[in-house]
């Protein structure tokens, strides 16, 4: 059924008038008649009556009326919702990130893409690395800045941005504190400061440590780098950080040790293989990796 014929029939109910409802649909009258006559063999019963004077509902038409502007109005909402959720689509983009961004100069990449396209909204989902591959599986996100993983995902492409590397963190006269590098196993009897299992560091830096040879003696663990580094400042342990993190939030009264041999990790920006990415989802993956390449030379 076409509703668009419905839509003419209750504009001619309204108008009683075939002539008047050809004026106001912007249409001739022939081509009027000929879609209400289609649609009255569709439905097997006259919606009108027509005479000389005047035009007005027939038993069918008078009970199908209401209905028929039900529908026209409910087509009318929903053309009106695509529409405006395709404009939308058109001006606002949906990323996510790692909540570590001002490290990783993240926040001068999403600002120097809104230089560049002012009309552009961009909405930033911060969370860890396993939520934000939820949101790029869901279609939630279309890209995603992330730390990768040491094992491989190939449903992921990646777009490299930097490395960064794992340090122990140390209060400035600690005995390690003067090295140049530090070994796993030396920290074995050391009370290790460690990001909590919500961040996904704490299963690599326990899993790094199984791997050298011991069970790590965790005495803090917590969400926020800062903290630890105030700790570790303070002699409570020793944290286990990315240097990223230390080079950002430094302060006195603290020295990091680069662990030997390097645990390295690179921060990206993913996206789901082989899905299409909209308009402005692939102009923002053009432009990041424009502007690596531009740092780059």
């Amino acid at each position: 059924m076409e509703i668009e014929y419905l839509y003419e029939f209750t504009v001619i109910a309204r108008l009683e008038s075939f002539s008047r409802a050809a004026e106001e649909l912007c249409i001739s009258q022939s081509s009027l008649s000929k879609h209400i006559l289609a649609l009255e063999r569709e439905l097997g019963v006259p919606l009108l009556q027509r005479s000389s004077r005047n035009v007005t509902l027939s038993p069918a038409g008078a009970q199908i009326f209401p209905m028929a502007q039900k529908i026209t109005e409910l087509n009318n909402t929903i053309h009106t919702t695509a529409a405006a959720q395709a404009e939308r689509e058109r001006t606002v983009l949906s990323i996510g990130s790692i909540p570590v961004m001002a490290q990783y100069g993240i926040p001068g990449l999403l600002a120097g893409f809104q230089r560049e396209i002012p009309e552009v909204t961009l909405e930033v989902s911060e969370c860890e690395r396993q939520e934000l591959l939820k949101l790029l599986e869901n279609g939630k996100c279309e890209l995603a800045f992330l730390r990768r993983g040491l094992e491989e995902d190939d449903e992921i492409e990646y777009l490299e941005l930097c490395r960064d590397c794992l340090v122990a963190v140390v209060s400035a006269d600690h005995p390690l504190a003067g090295r140049a590098e530090i070994t796993l196993p030396e920290l074995k009897e050391e009370p290790l400061l460690l990001l909590d299992q919500r961040t996904g560091f704490h299963h690599l830096y326990t899993a790094l440590c199984r791997g050298a040879g011991f069970v790590p003696d965790i005495a803090y663990t917590g969400y926020r780098p800062e903290n630890i580094l105030e700790l570790a400042a303070q002699g409570m342990g020793v944290g286990l950080l990315m240097k990223g993190h230390v080079d950002y939030l430094y302060r006195p009264g603290i020295a990091s040790v680069p662990i030997s041999p390097p645990v390295e990790t690179a921060i990206c920006l993913a996206r789901r293989r082989g899905r299409p990415l909209t308009r402005l989802g692939q102009r923002f993956w053009d432009f990041v990796m424009r502007t690596g390449k531009e740092q780059d030379r």
